[in-house]
This record gives structure tokens, sequence and C-alpha cells, in this order.
């Protein structure tokens, strides 16, 4: 298949599920996607951080913080990124801020985040381009990508996934640019906090790294979430673990966590798995690679005992493991690994696009399961 044939596929597949979702909800913010949107909606409209308003209309609430407001623990990235065009929606409509038109705003973005991100991970693979093309279109159809890239992006999710490939193709850039590395780390942990574990993916640079210009891209980029904990809350601590979230590092849920009925990730989703599985083997093609990919399965590993030790380790509503979405990149290259592999025998290569399909179809399946279910 064709690259830009596979990318107007994906891309028409994705629009298409987002329209065709909003249209029949007539709304695109609701969930934890409400917290995220109330960020951007009270200091754009408002112009302040009293969420009083908008949990009020939206019936949620949060604990009030040692400062009297009403608390938000959700992080701000995806506000900042939804930011430009929301804020050209607001000049035009000069409505409430919670329209439909401005939920789709919010919403579009992401989806284009997260076509963004699945073309930067095209050229990110260290593959050849037909297995390249394989990979990424296995990981936008048969990964829980489509579902909160597509069906409910207006969450930290999608974006996050951008924001992991971002970070992943400028640190592994020919020449990389350390304080861009920095910023698009704190980036990334601006969308969600426990992937500032992403800073492992330095280690196999560890004598390369300007690590003076990445410590000031880290502190300048991670500057506006300090600052907003700090207006809201009066500290720079992060709010989860000082409102009561807990990990219990000793007895993780591993088993539930990948494997639960629920929304266990390998079980609703067997492309990571099988990326996960590729992980494990030697790249006889490029040894090069071999360290980036241990350090890569190393902070998978991390990021499925953080999850496994937290207190909501079952991840509330979920559709497979959600909190895995950022790690498909590093999954993704697991998976390679195994596509070409296969792509090598002739006879096998022809099973690959419908084994695609197939691992595409039953994704699809799981997703109707959870809009009907939930």
């Amino acid at each position: 298949m064709k690259l830009r044939l596979a990318v107007a596929l994906i891309a028409a597949a994705y629009i298409v599920a987002f329209f065709s979702h909003a249209w029949h909800l007539q709304k695109t913010v609701y969930g934890d996607g409400v917290f995220y949107f109330s960020w951007l909606r009270s200091v754009v409209v408002d112009h302040d951080i009293d969420f009083t308003n908008e949990y009020a209309d939206s019936r949620v609430s949060q604990p009030n913080t040692p400062l009297g407001y009403a608390g938000n623990k959700y992080s701000i990235g995806p506000a900042v990124i939804w930011a430009p065009l929301y804020i050209t929606v607001h000049q035009i409509v000069r409505g409430d801020g919670w329209s439909l038109p401005y939920q789709l705003a919010a919403g579009i973005t992401s989806v284009l985040a997260a076509l963004f991100g699945l073309v930067l991970l095209l050229r990110f693979l260290p593959s050849p381009p037909p297995v390249r093309i394989l990979t990424v279109l296995a990981v936008a159809g048969a990964s829980n990508l489509l579902f909160y890239g597509a069906v409910d992006p207006v969450n930290s999710h999608a974006l996050s996934f951008f924001a992991a490939v971002v970070y992943l193709s400028v640190i592994t850039a020919k020449k990389p640019h350390w304080f861009a590395g920095g910023i698009s780390l704190a980036f990334l942990a601006s969308i969600r906090n426990q992937d500032a574990i992403y800073i492992l993916a330095l280690i196999p640079f560890w004598r390369q790294v300007n690590w003076r210009l990445f410590i000031f891209g880290a502190a300048l980029g991670f500057l506006p979430q300090l600052a907003a904990w700090v207006s809201l809350y009066g500290s720079v601590a992060n709010p989860y673990i000082a409102g009561g979230e807990t990990f219990d590092l000793l007895r993780p849920h591993i088993v539930g966590v990948l494997f639960g009925i629920s929304s266990g990730l390998f079980l609703w989703t067997p492309i990571a798995a099988i990326g996960f599985f590729g992980l494990l083997l030697h790249d006889t093609k490029r040894p090069q690679y071999d360290k980036q990919r241990k350090i890569y399965l190393l902070i998978f590993c991390l990021q499925v005992y953080l999850v496994a030790s937290w207190s909501t380790w079952w991840q509330g509503a979920s559709v497979s493991g959600r909190m895995f979405v950022s790690t498909l990149p590093l999954l993704a290259v697991g998976l390679t690994s195994i596509i070409e592999r296969i792509y090598t025998h002739h006879l096998l290569r022809s099973i690959l696009p419908l084994l695609i399909l197939a691992l595409s179809l039953l994704n699809g399946i799981g997703t109707l399961y959870y809009l009907f279910t939930y």
C-alpha cells in the first residue's frame, strides 16, 4: 500500500468517526474531559480559575483546594493544545464557551494531533517503508488509539500519544536539539504526569546530551503546570498524591492491568501484546538500535508497574488500558520487528494486511461494545 493512500484512509476513518459520534451525542466533552476542558473554558471565557460554574453545568464536582477553589487535579497540557482553535472559535462565535462549536474545536484538535502523531511515527520507525506503513495501520486501527484519537478525543490520551512521538523524534534525530528535547518532555509530562518517566529514553544518548539545555527546556516547559498547581492549590505538590491517591508498590495488579476482563491491555488490544513480544527480540538487521529497544521495554514495564500499583489500577471506564496510549510508539517499535520478520517470507507477506484488518475489526467491535454498554 502506498504511503499517501494509507495516510488518507486513516485520516478519513478518524475524522468520520469523530464527527459521527459528536453529531450523535451533540457534544464531545464528557467524563474526565470535563475537567481538562474546564481549564480552557474558565481561563479563556471567565478569565479565572474558579470552576464552580463549569462543574455546575456538567453536574460534576471536585473537593475544594486549601485556597478555597473547586479543585482540578487534571493536567493543563490538553487545554494548552486545544487553546489556539478554541480561541479562534470564541472570536467568531462569542458564545458561552460550552456550545458544540467550542467542543468540536477541542475534539478536532485532538484528532489532528493523533493523525500527525501517526505521520511522525512513520518517519520515526527504523524499518523499510512497507513495514512502517503496515505498523502504523495496525496502531491506527487495531489499538485503542482508534477510540481515544477519534471517538473520545477530548481527553488526554490522543495528545499524550502525539507528544510521545514528538519527544522520541526530537531526541533520536541525527542532530538533536536538546533544548527542544527538554521542552518536548515537559510537554509530554504536562499532559499526563506519569509520562515524565520517558526521561529514561535518554539513557542511550547519555554522553551526547547537553544537560544544561535539556534541563532548562524541561523546567521552562513544565513551568505552566507548576504555576497552575500553585494558583489553584497553593503548592507545587502533585494534587493526585496530595489528594490521597496512593500506590501499593508491593502488591501491583499486573495481571489485572494486562489481562483483566474489563480493560486489560493485552486482552483488549492484542496488537500491544505483539509489540511487547517484539521488543523482547534481538534486532539482527539493526543491532545499533538494541539499546534503545531495551530502554523502550523498560519504560513500558515501568508504566505497567506504576499503573498496576495505583489505587485505581483498573482505570475507571476505559477502552483497553487507556493509560498506555502514550506507550504505543514504543510498542510500535517492537511491532515492526514482528511484521518485518513475516514480511520477509513471500508466502506469509500476503496475510499481513488480512491479519491487521482482522485485528482492526476486532478492535472496532470492542469499541462498539463499549459504546453500547457504558
